[in-house]
């Protein structure tokens, strides 16, 4: 039977192999620039910043409809996030109050049980 030392020293070993034999390993390893110069297919300009100068297509932003909101929508919508904001703040009241309920009941056994 093998011991444990054996079989882990094995397979320690043949991690180390396997790793060494790939080429992927090469990811931490600085390249020079001759050898990034030879592995890139297309070469548009002999300079690594010309990549700066290229002009982005322009977005079509036609779709967005922009305009200021009467008071009446900003009315509505603050009644809408007041709604919310308390629909929430009550849910945290109740959580809190649900989770300190034991606590309360473990206080009161603790200071008036015989």
């Amino acid at each position: 039977m093998i011991s444990r030392n054996t079989l882990s020293t094995a397979l320690l070993t043949v991690c180390v192999v396997v790793a060494t034999l790939t080429s992927s390993a090469d990811a931490f390893t600085a390249q020079s620039i001759q050898s990034r110069a030879l592995t890139s297919s297309k070469t548009v300009s002999p300079t690594a910043l010309s990549v700066f100068g290229k002009k982005a297509e322009e977005e079509d932003l036609s779709f967005i409809e922009t305009r200021d909101l009467t008071r009446e929508e900003m009315l509505e919508i603050n009644k809408r996030n007041e709604e919310v904001m308390n629909r929430e703040l009550q849910a945290m009241t109740g959580i809190s109050v649900l989770f300190s309920i034991p606590i309360l009941y473990l206080c009161w056994v603790a200071f008036f049980s015989d």
